[in-house]
């Protein structure tokens, strides 16, 4: 075993090594979790350019060996003199040491390329022979360094099958760590890398590449010398520290499976936090009509936290429709857990939204999103006495009714193979054969899309939409002061809007079908400037309505009505006609609900297993038994999607962060897990 590996069991065994970052500077991140948790971590590690040659004299603080030797993780035979033995010209390995980028400098393009966590010394011979391979383990080798230390040769590990180079388990870690740290410092940059290993979605690793950086951090853990390292950075003129040596649990948090676990580091005070509602959280208060003598809806929110001792401050900002039960919470109530009740009483009809914010006795802020829509006549209102079997559909009374006729539905996975229309990555504009109305500009790797005087537009040439389609869209706000609202049109019509104002978002709309030669149109206008990223166009798959046996079906002149005959923890539809005997006066809103469940069960003591997690922005479920049936509900109870598994593998897109509950169907019963997606 060599003396690093004695070293790490060290750390693992007495924990007596242990990085000392200075006090308060990573304040900033504690309590927060997942890509909130890397964003801030990005922001704290920021650092001046120390320049690329100023690296050979970084380097005689952060890379000597105890022999005063260069410490050279890619060969042990080599023994270079600081300054003297820099390369220069080389024949081979020994002969002098260079300036290795742990991630190739041809992958990052304009991206600086002097940061001296990543950019390490190394034998000049190996590194070369390395060239920009990305790192991996090595089934076949085509070369080998004195004593098999490092290799070079095709690819073993899952996921990527080309050529690699592989570093000896001694540092497999600290290169781990160093991408850990790339991948975070530079996470805004990390979409449009090069080579393989990076990812522009959260946590910025390709998925082979994260599980293979995490089996590398877990074999070989931190040791005295990236803590030596990590201290000799901060002091030099870069002057910014590695966070996953300081506090290696950091790793999991956000490239692991604790990625909703806030960070609290060991040796602080806990930080205070909401447990419940999470950021970015919906409370959907549901349609009222101005046609009842009473155009109020109220919903109960559950509001618990940890490691409270202030009181927390609620207040609700952007319609006064929406109000609060009480405007302080004292922490004692916070920290067990209370319920507070959100009221809707909107003055005219429309769709309203406002936003609770709870401050004060934590550290972040929480933002929940309200929701509501007014109407002023016929409207369908939400369910009432809703079990796993039935439920009451209700509806105002229309003055010319004779007679309603209900529709009842849920939402299943559509038929037929999906097929890709078009994915497009605005960074380098607009794709031939589209074309540009008013004001467009390649900006941030983005397509922005209006000023401040002048509206834009981009169209896509015809397409065949004759058949339902999903149009899934990223795009955020050029200020976050501009209230920047995405236009989606087919064929001139606008068909829906996206709200970026807040913040990037992807968000994903179901399109009606149109002709075979419809267009996509997709618009900012003016002072309302959107940065547009990407949109790709589907068709095929995604999900169909599946009308409940019996409906629609006419049920008399009456305001409610019993359904009986659904499933369990599914979600349903519904909506109303109303009719004058034969002749159809009008159609009500859609109302969306989820039956109740006689029989939830733990899903890993009761289905032995099946592993459900979340990563990339996307729910995984593995190992499910073969015609499970899968649903994805959001905590409102919304669908978000459906399918039946087949494969020992299913990935499930979703198109916002947030908490869900995903539900599975198989012979044994009905099983729940609760996933975070970031």
């Amino acid at each position: 075993m060599s003396k690093k590996f004695i070293l790490t069991l060290a750390v693992s065994m007495t924990f007596s090594l242990q990085a000392a970052p200075p006090e308060g500077y990573y304040d900033d991140a504690i309590g927060k979790s997942g890509s909130s948790l890397q964003s801030t971590l990005a922001d704290i590690i920021d650092h001046s350019d120390p320049g690329y040659d100023s690296l050979w004299d970084i380097y005689k603080t952060t890379d000597r060996r105890a022999d005063g030797k260069v410490w050279d993780m890619y060969s042990n035979t080599s023994n270079f003199t600081f300054g003297s033995d820099q390369c220069g010209n080389y024949s081979g390995e020994g002969d002098c040491y260079n300036r290795e980028h742990s991630i190739p400098k041809s992958w990052r393009g304009g991206s600086k390329y002097s940061d001296a966590f990543m950019v390490v010394p190394t034998d000049g011979y190996v590194n070369n022979r390395r060239s920009s391979y990305p790192f991996g383990e090595v089934g076949s080798s085509s070369y080998v360094s004195d004593n098999s230390f490092s290799k070079v040769g095709t690819c073993k590990t899952s996921g990527y099958s080309g050529t690699v180079f592989e570093p000896n388990d001694e540092y497999k870690g600290d290169f781990a760590r160093i991408y850990f740290y790339a991948a975070t410092r530079y996470y805004s940059e990390c979409g449009s890398w090069g080579g393989d290993g990076f990812s522009g979605s959260f946590p910025h690793l390709d998925e082979w590449t994260r599980v293979m950086m995490l089996r590398w951090h877990q074999l070989d853990p931190v040791s005295q010398k990236e803590i030596d390292r990590n201290d000799a950075v901060y002091e030099s003129r870069q002057g910014n520290r590695n966070p996953f040596v300081d506090y290696p649990e950091l790793v999991d948090l956000i490239f692991g499976s604790q990625t909703s676990t806030p960070f609290t580091p060991g040796n602080v005070t806990p930080s205070a936090y909401l447990d419940t509602p999470t950021e970015g959280v919906e409370v959907n208060l549901g349609t009222v009509s101005f046609a009842t003598e009473s155009p109020v809806a109220s919903s109960s929110l559950y509001i618990k936290g940890s490691n409270i001792t202030e009181s927390l401050t609620l207040s609700i900002s952007g319609s006064s429709y929406f109000t609060v039960s009480q405007s302080t919470l004292s922490a004692s109530d916070a920290n067990q857990g209370v319920n507070v009740t959100i009221t809707y009483a909107p003055a005219k009809s429309g769709n309203h939204t406002a936003t609770l914010t709870i401050a004060g006795g934590i550290r972040n802020a929480v933002n929940v999103s309200l929701v509501g829509n007014a109407v002023e006549g016929f409207a369908a209102t939400e369910a009432t006495d809703i079990t796993d079997s039935s439920f009451q559909a209700n509806w105002v009374k229309h003055t010319q009714a004779t007679d309603y006729e209900l529709s009842v539905w849920r939402t299943v996975a559509g038929e037929g193979v999906e097929t890709t229309l078009f994915d497009v990555n605005f960074a380098d504009g607009v794709p031939s054969g589209w074309s540009k109305v008013g004001f467009t500009n390649v900006e941030n790797s983005s397509l922005r899309l209006a000023s401040g005087s002048n509206d834009g537009t981009v169209v896509t040439p015809g397409l065949d939409l004759s058949s339902s389609s999903h149009l899934t869209v990223t795009c955020a706000p050029y200020k976050t002061s501009d209230n920047s609202v995405l236009y989606i049109l087919v064929d001139g019509v606008e068909v829906a809007q996206i709200d970026c104002a807040s913040g990037e978002v992807t968000e994903t709309v179901n399109l009606e079908p149109a002709t075979e030669v419809s267009s996509i149109s997709l618009k900012a206008v003016k002072s309302h400037r959107v940065f547009l990223k990407s949109a790709k166009l589907t068709v095929g798959g995604g999900i169909a309505k599946e009308m409940l046996d019996g409906y629609p079906r006419r049920v008399g002149d009456v305001t409610s009505y019993k359904v009986q005959g659904t499933t369990e923890l599914t979600d349903y539809s519904y909506s109303v006609t109303a009719y004058n005997g034969a002749t159809k006066l009008a159609e009500s809103n859609v109302i969306t609900f989820k039956t109740g469940s006689s029989d939830v069960k733990s899903l890993y003591n009761d289905l032995p297993g099946v592993y459900v997690y979340a990563y990339n922005g996307a729910i995984y479920v593995d190992d499910a038994p073969c015609n499970t049936r899968v649903n994805c509900y959001s905590l409102d109870g919304t669908l978000v999607s459906t399918r039946t598994l087949h494969a020992t593998r299913e990935v499930m897109t979703i198109n916002r962060t947030g908490i869900y509950l995903v539900q599975l169907i198989t012979e044994q019963g009905c099983f729940t897990k609760r996933v975070a997606v970031y």
